[in-house]
């Protein structure tokens, strides 16, 4: 089976952060919120001070033509007009309110100054793993973090930016999720090389991965990682933005990846990713098989359904292939990161993210290589890479 060597390979990998964090300001804002439920109005409501405007027979005229009172009732003007709300048709309309108004832009009434926000946040503490950082419209701010060449490295920074900026403030049913980019070279070839193969087999895996991986509350992210239509139309849909596994000029973007607030269970999914992408060889993936795939992965991911026995004993013959497939990168990375990788991939497959009865944290350091003997491990050595440039 063909490989990349991972004595000589360098590989860089990062993860996007979303959150739900506010990242509204004045600035930013092109309306204002405030206008939705403006104070004067609101005033003006609560004490009725429209009726010292009201003149009562343009109200009388108005209901008449407009059906509310017959010609020959001599009902109280007033109560029609307040059952009706025919002051905001005839006193609103005419109200000048919006001059010079004192409100509009002010942060003292805005509705967002209760939330958390950016400003809320000592982005110094994590600005030395942060690439950049963004207001996305589909969750929050977004904290993208800088690529790194070192499994440790990455799982320290993941770390610190979850605790810095909150778990409670990464919600899955609010869509955030944490997007994996990969990219690596062997100072030959590089993931370029072989990128459609990567993604293809990526997507073969998509389905163990989402069950093994993914909360149960993924289904809420759909749209922003769809798996192909059909089998033919996988190397166009590759280079779709919101396709679960996306071809981008400076990395493989895996989109399966929900809420990263579960850091070791990220840091193992981002593992088990980099192990598959340093495989080159060609998984067999035909039209029954990439259904099948597909029917489980829209279970997990779109529809958020059980699994039956069929699709887990589907997923126990893929797993084992997973092992197969990936058992020297993965060793490899093993000691990268000083831990077992696989026994901790095995655990996870046994105890699946998806089927988590409540909301457990996983647990990498219970996998730490203790050698029991005095041993010399040989580190990766990383050579130049400008795929993340």
């Amino acid at each position: 089976m063909e490989g990349v060597k991972c004595n000589k390979v360098r590989y860089l990998i990062g993860t996007e952060i979303e959150t739900v964090i506010s990242g509204y300001d004045c600035e930013s804002c092109s309306y204002c919120a405030i206008c939705d439920n403006c104070p004067m109005c609101t005033y003006c409501t609560e004490h009725q001070l429209y009726c010292e405007r009201c003149n009562p027979e343009d109200i009388r005229d108005y209901a008449i033509r407009h059906g509310y009172l017959e010609e020959n009732d001599d009902r109280d003007i007033c109560e029609v007009c307040q059952e009706n709300y025919l002051w905001q048709e005839l006193v609103c309309d005419c109200c000048d309110r919006c001059s010079d108004c004192e409100y509009i832009y002010n942060r003292d009434y805005c509705p967002y100054q209760d939330e958390y926000t950016i400003d809320d946040i000592d982005i110094s503490k994590i600005e030395p793993y942060l690439d950049n950082y963004y207001y996305d419209e589909s969750c929050g701010m977004e904290f993208v973090t800088k690529p790194f060449s070192s499994l440790k490295d990455y799982w320290k920074a993941v770390k610190e930016i979850v605790k810095v900026v909150g778990k409670e403030n990464i919600d899955i049913s609010e869509k955030c999720g944490g997007h994996i980019n990969i990219s690596w070279t062997n100072g030959v070839k590089t993931w370029e090389d072989y990128k459609e193969i990567i993604a293809k087999n990526i997507l073969f895996f998509s389905d163990l991965l989402s069950y093994m991986f993914c909360d149960v509350q993924t289904y809420w992210r759909y749209t922003y990682k769809e798996f192909p239509i059909k089998l033919e139309d996988i190397e166009h849909d590759i280079y779709d933005k919101y396709c679960c596994v996306h071809l981008k000029d400076y990395a493989i973007e895996v989109r399966i990846p929900d809420s990263p607030k579960d850091v070791d269970n990220h840091v193992l999914f981002t593992a088990t990713l980099l192990a598959i992408s340093l495989r080159t060889t060609k998984i067999p993936f035909d039209k029954e098989t990439f259904h099948r795939t597909k029917e489980i992965y829209l279970k997990i991911n779109k529809h958020g359904d059980s699994l039956s026995k069929e699709d887990k004993a589907f997923l126990k013959d893929k797993f084992k292939l997973l092992k197969k497939f990936i058992e020297k990168p993965l060793k490899a990375l093993s000691h990268d990161l000083g831990i077992d990788l696989m026994k901790a991939l095995e655990h996870r497959f046994k105890n699946p993210k998806y089927e988590e009865g409540y909301e457990e944290d996983f647990n990498l350091e219970q996998f730490a290589i203790k050698p029991k003997f005095k041993v010399i491990v040989t580190a990766l050595v990383q050579l130049p890479l400008t795929a993340f440039a």
